[in-house]
């Protein structure tokens, strides 16, 4: 994992995440205007007609967004998602790139591509981050 602009906080963060590690979904790069992440397909990613899940693709966008929003140190949780599904694939992996759109004071508005080995769109979204105040654990 490249971790150009990486704070502390948000690598150790993604070193404990269970969801992603779940969904088989790995780190590439992070960084404030940019971040990629892969995921495997193993036969728990594939949908019942033997393709990669939509909730995998879906996923993959949400987690890249929301790498890229908290990439500034603040926390985010995700506001509004719009996705298209283009394409599909059987095999190989899956990759996700976000690239910042506009970062306002509450608000991140990141655009991402779902791609194939092959760099072909599977999935376009734009994903709206909210900024929160997450309170301490006790």
């Amino acid at each position: 994992m490249k971790n150009d602009d990486l704070s502390n906080d948000l690598s150790e963060f993604l070193r404990k995440d269970p969801f992603m590690e779940y969904n088989h979904i790995q780190v590439d790069v992070v960084g404030t205007q940019c971040t990629r992440l892969h995921a495997d397909l193993v036969p728990e990613s594939m949908n019942p007609h033997g393709i990669s899940h939509g909730g995998l693709l879906y996923t993959l966008a949400d987690c890249a967004a929301g790498i890229t929003a908290r990439a500034d140190g603040r926390d985010y949780v995700t506001q509004n998602a719009s996705m298209n599904f283009l394409r599909n694939v059987r095999s190989g992996s899956v990759f996700a790139k976000s690239t910042l759109l506009k970062r306002g004071r509450r608000v991140v508005v990141v655009h991402v591509e779902i791609l194939d080995q092959g760099g072909t769109l599977l999935a376009d979204a734009v994903v709206n981050m909210m900024q929160v105040t997450v309170p301490p654990e006790k």
